[in-house]
Protein backbone atom coordinates (compact mmCIF):
# COMPACT_ATOMS: atom_id res chain seq x y z
CA UNK A 1 0.00 0.00 0.00
CA UNK A 2 1.16 3.42 -0.76
CA UNK A 3 2.13 6.08 1.63
CA UNK A 4 -0.35 8.83 0.69
CA UNK A 5 -3.46 8.49 -1.30
CA UNK A 6 -4.03 11.60 -4.15
CA UNK A 7 -7.52 12.35 -4.61
CA UNK A 8 -7.99 14.34 -8.13
CA UNK A 9 -11.78 15.16 -8.67
CA UNK A 10 -11.96 16.33 -12.43
CA UNK A 11 -15.08 17.17 -14.75
CA UNK A 12 -14.25 19.03 -18.24
CA UNK A 13 -11.20 20.12 -16.71
CA UNK A 14 -9.00 19.33 -20.23
CA UNK A 15 -7.79 22.95 -20.04
CA UNK A 16 -5.25 22.61 -17.16
CA UNK A 17 -5.49 18.63 -16.38
CA UNK A 18 -2.34 17.77 -17.49
CA UNK A 19 -0.67 20.64 -15.28
CA UNK A 20 -1.98 19.71 -12.27
CA UNK A 21 -1.19 16.06 -13.14
CA UNK A 22 2.34 16.78 -14.13
CA UNK A 23 2.97 18.32 -10.69
CA UNK A 24 2.41 15.02 -8.97
CA UNK A 25 4.71 13.03 -11.40
CA UNK A 26 7.27 15.19 -10.31
CA UNK A 27 7.06 15.42 -6.86
CA UNK A 28 9.80 14.37 -4.98
CA UNK A 29 8.23 11.79 -2.86
CA UNK A 30 7.43 8.99 -4.86
CA UNK A 31 5.50 6.47 -2.65
CA UNK A 32 1.87 7.76 -3.69
CA UNK A 33 -0.90 6.69 -5.75
CA UNK A 34 -3.63 8.65 -7.40
CA UNK A 35 -7.35 8.19 -7.65
CA UNK A 36 -8.62 10.33 -10.69
CA UNK A 37 -12.30 11.42 -9.80
CA UNK A 38 -14.03 11.58 -13.43
CA UNK A 39 -17.37 12.92 -12.91
CA UNK A 40 -20.50 12.04 -15.20
CA UNK A 41 -20.83 13.75 -18.47
CA UNK A 42 -17.23 14.86 -18.00
CA UNK A 43 -15.85 15.62 -21.67
CA UNK A 44 -14.56 13.08 -23.87
CA UNK A 45 -11.23 15.05 -24.30
CA UNK A 46 -10.92 15.25 -20.33
CA UNK A 47 -11.86 11.83 -20.21
CA UNK A 48 -9.15 11.41 -23.25
CA UNK A 49 -6.25 12.51 -21.21
CA UNK A 50 -6.48 11.11 -17.80
CA UNK A 51 -7.12 7.64 -19.77
CA UNK A 52 -4.09 8.21 -21.02
CA UNK A 53 -1.97 8.94 -17.49
CA UNK A 54 -3.76 6.10 -16.42
CA UNK A 55 -1.86 3.98 -19.03
CA UNK A 56 1.23 5.69 -18.91
CA UNK A 57 1.56 5.15 -14.55
CA UNK A 58 0.39 2.00 -12.79
CA UNK A 59 0.52 4.33 -9.55
CA UNK A 60 -3.13 6.11 -11.46
CA UNK A 61 -6.55 4.93 -11.31
CA UNK A 62 -9.15 6.64 -12.97
CA UNK A 63 -12.82 6.11 -11.00
CA UNK A 64 -15.37 7.10 -13.39
CA UNK A 65 -18.71 8.05 -11.90
CA UNK A 66 -21.38 5.97 -13.43
CA UNK A 67 -24.07 8.75 -12.56
CA UNK A 68 -23.30 12.38 -11.18
CA UNK A 69 -22.22 12.79 -7.60
CA UNK A 70 -21.05 16.56 -7.02
CA UNK A 71 -17.86 17.48 -5.65
CA UNK A 72 -18.69 16.02 -2.28
CA UNK A 73 -19.66 12.74 -3.05
CA UNK A 74 -16.88 12.23 -5.48
CA UNK A 75 -14.56 12.98 -2.98
CA UNK A 76 -16.43 10.40 -0.42
CA UNK A 77 -16.11 7.74 -3.00
CA UNK A 78 -12.15 8.53 -3.33
CA UNK A 79 -11.58 8.78 0.88
CA UNK A 80 -13.11 5.40 0.76
CA UNK A 81 -11.11 3.85 -1.69
CA UNK A 82 -8.16 5.79 -0.75
CA UNK A 83 -5.47 3.02 0.69
CA UNK A 84 -2.80 5.73 1.50
CA UNK A 85 -2.19 6.29 4.84
CA UNK A 86 -2.87 9.95 3.85
CA UNK A 87 -5.13 11.56 1.43
CA UNK A 88 -3.68 14.19 -0.54
CA UNK A 89 -6.12 16.66 -1.92
CA UNK A 90 -5.36 18.37 -5.46
CA UNK A 91 -7.60 20.03 -8.11
CA UNK A 92 -7.51 19.87 -11.81
CA UNK A 93 -6.74 23.40 -12.52
CA UNK A 94 -3.86 23.83 -9.99
CA UNK A 95 -0.45 22.94 -9.46
CA UNK A 96 1.79 21.72 -6.48
CA UNK A 97 5.37 22.42 -5.61
CA UNK A 98 7.73 19.33 -6.47
CA UNK A 99 8.34 19.03 -2.85
CA UNK A 100 4.77 19.51 -1.57
CA UNK A 101 4.48 15.84 -0.51
CA UNK A 102 7.71 15.01 1.31
CA UNK A 103 6.75 18.23 3.25
CA UNK A 104 3.73 17.25 4.48
CA UNK A 105 4.58 13.57 4.81
CA UNK A 106 7.32 13.97 7.46
CA UNK A 107 5.19 16.81 8.89
CA UNK A 108 2.36 14.39 9.80
CA UNK A 109 5.10 11.69 10.74
CA UNK A 110 6.11 13.92 13.26
CA UNK A 111 3.10 14.98 14.96
CA UNK A 112 0.71 12.41 14.94
CA UNK A 113 -2.01 14.92 16.77
CA UNK A 114 -2.33 16.37 13.68
CA UNK A 115 -5.36 15.24 11.15
CA UNK A 116 -5.02 17.99 8.53
CA UNK A 117 -1.70 19.64 7.38
CA UNK A 118 -2.05 22.72 4.80
CA UNK A 119 0.46 25.33 3.61
CA UNK A 120 0.61 28.46 2.04
CA UNK A 121 -0.44 28.52 -1.69
CA UNK A 122 0.39 30.94 -4.22
CA UNK A 123 -2.88 32.40 -6.42
CA UNK A 124 -1.79 33.44 -10.46
CA UNK A 125 -4.15 34.15 -12.83
CA UNK A 126 -5.12 37.19 -14.80
CA UNK A 127 -3.98 40.42 -12.84
CA UNK A 128 -3.85 37.85 -9.72
CA UNK A 129 -0.22 37.65 -7.71
CA UNK A 130 -1.44 37.06 -4.15
CA UNK A 131 0.26 34.40 -1.27
CA UNK A 132 -2.47 33.18 0.69
CA UNK A 133 -1.31 32.74 4.08
CA UNK A 134 -3.16 30.58 6.72
CA UNK A 135 -2.62 30.40 10.44
CA UNK A 136 0.41 27.56 11.38
CA UNK A 137 -0.17 26.92 14.78
CA UNK A 138 -3.45 24.11 15.64
CA UNK A 139 -4.55 26.22 18.36
CA UNK A 140 -5.10 29.24 16.23
CA UNK A 141 -6.29 27.06 13.22
CA UNK A 142 -9.08 25.64 15.78
CA UNK A 143 -10.13 29.25 16.39
CA UNK A 144 -9.81 30.34 13.26
CA UNK A 145 -12.25 27.20 11.88
CA UNK A 146 -14.91 28.76 13.78
CA UNK A 147 -15.74 31.44 11.56
CA UNK A 148 -14.32 31.43 7.95
CA UNK A 149 -12.76 28.44 6.15
CA UNK A 150 -8.68 29.57 5.72
CA UNK A 151 -7.25 26.79 4.26
CA UNK A 152 -6.05 25.95 0.95
CA UNK A 153 -7.97 22.93 -0.23
CA UNK A 154 -5.45 21.88 -2.96
CA UNK A 155 -2.86 22.40 -0.34
CA UNK A 156 -4.19 19.58 2.31
CA UNK A 157 -3.20 16.38 3.50
CA UNK A 158 -5.37 14.44 5.91
CA UNK A 159 -4.61 11.47 7.96
CA UNK A 160 -7.08 8.76 6.67
CA UNK A 161 -7.38 7.15 9.84
CA UNK A 162 -9.09 9.89 11.72
CA UNK A 163 -11.66 10.71 9.00
CA UNK A 164 -12.74 7.20 8.99
CA UNK A 165 -13.15 5.93 12.39
CA UNK A 166 -14.69 9.22 12.83
CA UNK A 167 -17.11 8.85 9.94
CA UNK A 168 -15.45 12.87 8.75
CA UNK A 169 -16.88 12.93 4.83
CA UNK A 170 -18.35 15.80 3.23
CA UNK A 171 -21.74 16.90 3.34
CA UNK A 172 -23.62 17.32 0.21
CA UNK A 173 -26.05 19.41 1.78
CA UNK A 174 -23.33 22.01 1.91
CA UNK A 175 -22.00 23.94 -1.44
CA UNK A 176 -18.96 25.27 1.38
CA UNK A 177 -18.49 21.31 1.64
CA UNK A 178 -14.98 21.80 2.81
CA UNK A 179 -15.62 24.64 5.30
CA UNK A 180 -18.35 22.70 6.76
CA UNK A 181 -15.95 19.21 7.03
CA UNK A 182 -13.12 21.30 8.78
CA UNK A 183 -15.54 22.99 11.25
CA UNK A 184 -16.11 19.21 12.02
CA UNK A 185 -12.84 18.01 12.15
CA UNK A 186 -11.33 19.78 15.12
CA UNK A 187 -13.44 17.91 17.50
CA UNK A 188 -11.19 14.85 16.71
CA UNK A 189 -7.72 16.14 15.95
CA UNK A 190 -5.58 19.48 15.03
CA UNK A 191 -4.93 21.64 11.93
CA UNK A 192 -1.76 22.96 10.84
CA UNK A 193 -0.21 24.63 8.14
CA UNK A 194 3.60 24.56 6.98
CA UNK A 195 4.83 28.23 6.19
CA UNK A 196 6.12 27.74 2.90
CA UNK A 197 4.46 27.95 -0.34
CA UNK A 198 3.58 24.26 -1.57
CA UNK A 199 0.89 25.15 -3.66
CA UNK A 200 -0.32 27.06 -6.87
CA UNK A 201 -3.78 28.05 -6.65
CA UNK A 202 -5.33 29.61 -10.63
CA UNK A 203 -7.80 32.05 -10.43
CA UNK A 204 -9.70 32.66 -13.37
CA UNK A 205 -13.05 33.80 -14.56
CA UNK A 206 -14.80 30.23 -13.92
CA UNK A 207 -14.07 29.85 -10.41
CA UNK A 208 -17.30 30.64 -9.01
CA UNK A 209 -20.39 32.69 -10.06
CA UNK A 210 -22.16 34.95 -8.27
CA UNK A 211 -24.88 33.00 -7.61
CA UNK A 212 -22.90 30.06 -5.87
CA UNK A 213 -21.00 33.24 -4.00
CA UNK A 214 -24.36 33.98 -2.34
CA UNK A 215 -25.28 30.68 -1.68
CA UNK A 216 -22.22 30.07 -0.16
CA UNK A 217 -22.31 33.87 1.62
CA UNK A 218 -25.32 32.53 3.31
CA UNK A 219 -24.71 29.08 4.41
CA UNK A 220 -21.81 30.31 5.86
CA UNK A 221 -23.36 32.09 9.49
CA UNK A 222 -25.25 29.00 9.93
CA UNK A 223 -21.91 26.89 9.37
CA UNK A 224 -20.61 28.79 12.29
CA UNK A 225 -24.07 28.64 14.54
CA UNK A 226 -23.79 24.59 14.01
CA UNK A 227 -19.34 25.03 15.48
CA UNK A 228 -20.83 27.04 18.11
CA UNK A 229 -23.37 25.04 19.20
CA UNK A 230 -21.35 21.56 19.02
CA UNK A 231 -18.38 22.92 21.03
CA UNK A 232 -19.24 25.43 23.21
CA UNK A 233 -22.77 25.37 23.68
CA UNK A 234 -23.99 28.78 22.32
CA UNK A 235 -27.09 28.53 20.55
CA UNK A 236 -27.38 31.03 18.19
CA UNK A 237 -31.08 31.55 15.92
CA UNK A 238 -31.03 32.59 12.43
CA UNK A 239 -30.97 36.35 12.78
CA UNK A 240 -27.48 36.13 14.69
CA UNK A 241 -26.28 33.80 12.90
CA UNK A 242 -26.47 35.82 10.00
CA UNK A 243 -23.48 38.43 11.91
CA UNK A 244 -21.75 35.77 10.93
CA UNK A 245 -22.27 35.89 7.19
CA UNK A 246 -18.81 35.94 5.61
CA UNK A 247 -18.40 35.70 1.67
CA UNK A 248 -18.73 39.41 1.65
CA UNK A 249 -18.74 42.22 4.68
CA UNK A 250 -22.60 42.86 4.80
CA UNK A 251 -21.96 45.69 7.84
CA UNK A 252 -20.49 48.05 4.93
CA UNK A 253 -23.42 47.81 2.51
CA UNK A 254 -26.28 49.21 5.66
CA UNK A 255 -26.76 52.64 5.09
CA UNK A 256 -28.78 53.71 7.35
CA UNK A 257 -26.43 54.99 10.40
CA UNK A 258 -29.13 53.28 13.64
CA UNK A 259 -29.66 50.28 12.08
CA UNK A 260 -25.83 49.72 11.48
CA UNK A 261 -24.68 50.89 15.01
CA UNK A 262 -27.45 48.12 16.36
CA UNK A 263 -25.77 45.39 13.72
CA UNK A 264 -22.60 46.04 15.34
CA UNK A 265 -23.46 46.08 18.76
CA UNK A 266 -25.08 42.34 18.47
CA UNK A 267 -22.43 41.31 16.70
CA UNK A 268 -20.13 42.90 19.43
CA UNK A 269 -22.29 41.43 22.28
CA UNK A 270 -22.40 37.83 20.15
CA UNK A 271 -18.64 37.70 20.55
CA UNK A 272 -18.46 38.72 24.22
CA UNK A 273 -20.77 35.56 24.83
CA UNK A 274 -18.56 33.25 22.54
CA UNK A 275 -15.40 34.39 24.66
CA UNK A 276 -17.48 34.01 27.66
CA UNK A 277 -18.82 30.47 27.11
CA UNK A 278 -15.31 28.77 25.97
CA UNK A 279 -14.55 30.21 29.51
CA UNK A 280 -16.88 27.55 30.59
CA UNK A 281 -16.40 24.75 28.11
CA UNK A 282 -12.64 25.40 27.64
CA UNK A 283 -12.80 23.41 24.01
CA UNK A 284 -10.57 26.66 22.31
CA UNK A 285 -7.03 27.91 23.88
CA UNK A 286 -8.21 31.51 25.08
CA UNK A 287 -5.00 33.62 23.48
CA UNK A 288 -5.94 31.68 20.06
CA UNK A 289 -9.90 32.38 20.30
CA UNK A 290 -9.12 36.20 21.37
CA UNK A 291 -6.85 36.64 18.11
CA UNK A 292 -10.01 35.00 15.88
CA UNK A 293 -12.61 37.08 18.05
CA UNK A 294 -10.19 40.16 17.29
CA UNK A 295 -10.14 39.44 13.53
CA UNK A 296 -13.55 38.69 12.94
CA UNK A 297 -14.47 42.31 14.85
CA UNK A 298 -11.58 44.19 12.66
CA UNK A 299 -13.15 42.77 9.58
CA UNK A 300 -16.87 43.56 10.26
CA UNK A 301 -15.58 47.15 11.54
CA UNK A 302 -12.61 48.33 9.87
CA UNK A 303 -12.32 46.03 6.53
CA UNK A 304 -9.02 44.49 7.70
CA UNK A 305 -8.21 40.87 6.14
CA UNK A 306 -10.40 38.05 7.49
CA UNK A 307 -7.46 36.20 8.66
CA UNK A 308 -5.23 38.95 9.92
CA UNK A 309 -4.06 37.72 13.27
CA UNK A 310 -2.89 40.50 16.40
CA UNK A 311 -2.50 39.23 19.80
CA UNK A 312 -5.00 41.05 21.88
CA UNK A 313 -3.18 42.82 25.01
CA UNK A 314 -5.99 43.82 27.91
CA UNK A 315 -8.61 40.93 27.13
CA UNK A 316 -11.77 40.55 25.26
CA UNK A 317 -13.11 44.18 26.04
CA UNK A 318 -9.66 46.05 24.58
CA UNK A 319 -10.75 44.64 20.98
CA UNK A 320 -14.03 46.64 21.09
CA UNK A 321 -12.13 49.97 22.10
CA UNK A 322 -10.12 50.18 18.96
CA UNK A 323 -10.51 53.05 17.03
CA UNK A 324 -10.87 52.05 12.60
CA UNK A 325 -9.54 54.58 10.49
CA UNK A 326 -12.69 54.74 7.26
CA UNK A 327 -13.01 51.12 6.49
CA UNK A 328 -13.51 52.30 2.75
CA UNK A 329 -9.89 53.37 3.13
CA UNK A 330 -8.61 50.57 5.58
CA UNK A 331 -9.48 47.98 2.78
CA UNK A 332 -8.01 49.93 0.10
CA UNK A 333 -4.67 49.64 2.42
CA UNK A 334 -4.88 45.85 2.66
CA UNK A 335 -5.55 45.90 -0.68
CA UNK A 336 -2.93 47.60 -2.24
CA UNK A 337 -0.64 46.36 0.33
CA UNK A 338 -1.01 42.50 -0.47
CA UNK A 339 -1.83 43.04 -4.39
CA UNK A 340 1.65 42.98 -6.66
CA UNK A 341 2.12 45.37 -9.96
CA UNK A 342 1.00 48.67 -9.98
CA UNK A 343 -0.75 47.32 -13.89
CA UNK A 344 -2.38 44.85 -11.98
CA UNK A 345 -3.91 46.38 -9.32
CA UNK A 346 -5.45 49.28 -11.06
CA UNK A 347 -6.87 46.72 -13.76
CA UNK A 348 -8.19 44.94 -10.53
CA UNK A 349 -9.88 48.40 -9.70
CA UNK A 350 -11.23 49.21 -12.82
CA UNK A 351 -12.69 45.54 -12.95
CA UNK A 352 -14.35 46.39 -8.97
CA UNK A 353 -15.24 50.00 -10.98
CA UNK A 354 -17.22 47.93 -13.72
CA UNK A 355 -18.99 45.72 -11.41
CA UNK A 356 -20.42 48.39 -9.64
CA UNK A 357 -22.10 49.76 -12.24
Amino acid sequence: MPKVTVLLPVYNSEKYIKESIDSILAQSFTDWDMLILNEYGSSEKCTDIVKKYEKKDARIRVIQNAKCLGLAESLNLGMREATGEYIARMDADDISRKDRFQKEVDFLDCHPNVAVVGSYQHHFGVDIDWIHKPATEPAQCKCNAVFFCDLCHSTLMLRKSVFVENNLYYDNTYLAEDFELWSRVIDFGDIANISEVLGEYRVGKDNITLEKKSRLHFESGRIVAKTLKRTIGLDLSDDYSVLFDNWKNDYFEIKDKEKKKEAYRSLKNILIKIYEKNREAKFFDEAALLRSIRAKWAWARGGEPFNRMVDVVGGIDSIFRIKYPNPYINRFYYFWKENKGIKAKIKKICKKIKELF
